[in-house]
């Protein structure tokens, strides 16, 4: 789902949408699931370089995913769409939700982990010790790490704590780019990764896969390319109401039933259960990896 909770920010998606032949791919998609270009072009009567463009456009706006795939007649790319929904809220007024205090965290400075193999983590520079040796994230120098990997089990991070007494807090953010974790790479692998605070339960996010058909925006130029390179970038929010994930309430637990107050710890923890219906992993995108140049961003929306 693409929830734009301020109506300004969606010039990409109405560009994307003001064409035919793009409302046209997308209900190609919508019917078949996945399609490679050379349909749309054959479908639309267009050359190749015309559904480039148009594919591209889709795909700046996150209502496609681009995905390569090799078969009977070469590598292709493939399409498929990126979200079910489309949600504009034009009754919110974020300039009137209250101050706010953002943190980032570096995916390397967790406090507590339970790590099973696939798993890796590097930094910037180099590979932390070996690939699928869980004894890798104790080394010291992960507190540098950009990108961390693992098949099951969870990283978890102190949050620094921004209330203060006569302050309520409306909303706690957790901004974080994600991916599955395939063996080598696939486009689809899903995975249910969890999150919570405090060991209350929060919901879950059910990724699509680990992206490896280009390379991340800013990752270093050694990065091996049979690994993932990108991530989607998703929105854990807690507030009166419930808790989301990308505008799409996942579960009842509010802020009051996470109680928290001043001075007190606050500890989020993202993980994938050894039983979950779709044990895919998780892949922990940060500095200098991925998409986008940052960590965990918390931010804690008080008036």
């Amino acid at each position: 789902m693409i929830y734009l909770k301020d109506f300004r920010a969606g010039r990409l998606l109405y560009e994307a949408l003001d064409s035919d032949i793009r409302i046209g791919i997308l209900d190609e998609l919508l019917t078949h699931g996945e399609l490679n270009l050379a349909h749309f072009a054959k479908r639309f009567g267009v050359s190749n370089g015309a559904i480039t463009a148009h594919v591209k456009k889709l795909h700046e706006a996150g209502l496609i995913e681009i995905a390569t795939a090799s078969g009977i007649h070469g590598t292709q790319k493939m399409c498929r769409l990126a979200a079910d929904k489309l949600i504009v809220d034009f009754a919110s007024r974020p300039e009137a939700e209250g101050r706010v205090e953002t943190a980032q965290i570096d995916v390397g400075h967790y406090v507590g982990y339970e790590i099973h193999p696939t798993c890796g983590i590097a930094t910037r520079e180099r590979v932390i010790g070996q690939f699928d040796d869980p004894s890798c994230f104790s080394y010291p120098e992960r507190i540098h790490a950009g990108i961390l990997w693992l098949g099951y089990g969870y990283v978890e991070y102190l949050v620094p704590n921004y209330l203060r007494e006569g302050r309520e807090l409306l909303e706690l953010q957790f901004s974080l780019e994600v991916a599955s974790e395939a063996p080598g790479y696939s486009a689809y692998y899903p995975s249910d990764i969890h999150f919570s605070v405090n060991g209350k339960s929060l919901g879950s996010y059910l990724s699509r896969g680990e992206y490896n058909d280009r390379p991340g925006t800013v990752n270093p130029a050694w990065w091996y390319g049979n690994l993932g390179q990108y991530g989607k970038k998703i929105v854990v929010a807690v507030n009166g109401e419930g808790s989301f994930i990308g505008g799409m309430k996942v579960s009842e637990t509010s802020l009051r039933d996470l109680g928290l107050l001043p001075g007190e710890q606050i500890r989020f923890r993202v993980s994938v259960a050894e039983d979950a219906v779709h044990r895919g992993g998780v892949t922990l995108f940060g500095r200098g990896f991925g998409d986008y140049d940052e960590g965990i961003v918390c931010n804690f929306v008080c008036k």
